[in-house]
């Protein structure tokens, strides 16, 4: 079962799961939670029992992109309070990491801009199980980059983009769309 919620700016959906859990995920600047990467990433959480709570719609159709996310973010949030939490966000949501490692919250990150600071900064202040995926054709995922931080865990993916696919070749694109959930549904498992 389904329920839509009004966030304020945005609206979500609330998929149906164990109310103590909920995965809370977040768009990409132009990748909404309905794309691929974040819809199975969805569904690997709720594979094991957690519910979902998904940010729809696009940062990058707003005059303020991360300041719509930011807020999004925040009222989806505060919808699940006294849940455990968990976020789910692409590309521009892992702007807010820093400030989701202050809430205390265990994220999966799904292509991080690994090519700015303030993300940077904000993986080296997590304490709580952090995944961060992406794939090596991706300009933004520089690995060397990742803090050196027990709380974060790599997956890296070969060949695969930004949009979290391998350009012109189907096939290795489901293969590598395969590998994330795995990833994610093993990640989940530990929490």
């Amino acid at each position: 079962m389904q329920e839509r919620i009004d966030l304020g700016p945005g609206r979500a959906i609330r998929h149906d799961g164990d109310p103590g859990r909920c995965a809370v995920l977040l768009p990409g600047q132009f990748y909404p939670t309905r794309a691929p990467a974040l819809w199975f990433a969805r569904e690997a959480a709720m594979s094991r029992g957690w519910g979902a709570l998904e940010v729809l719609g696009e940062p990058g159709e707003h005059d303020d992109p991360l300041g719509w996310e930011r807020e999004c973010t925040d009222r989806a949030l505060e919808a699940n309070r006294g849940a455990r939490q968990l976020i789910i966000g692409k590309s521009l949501a892992t702007l807010l990491a820093g400030e989701i490692a202050e809430r205390g919250l265990p994220a999966v990150w799904l292509t991080p801009l690994l090519n700015e600071t303030d993300v940077i900064d904000g993986l080296s202040k997590t304490r709580h199980p952090t995944l961060l995926a992406g794939g090596d054709a991706d300009p933004t995922w520089l690995v060397d980059r990742v803090p050196d931080n027990p709380a974060i865990e790599v997956l890296e993916l070969p060949a695969v983009d930004h949009a979290v696919q391998v350009p012109g070749d189907v096939r290795a694109s489901v293969d590598a769309l395969a590998r994330l959930v795995d990833g994610i549904t093993r990640f989940v498992e530990d929490l």
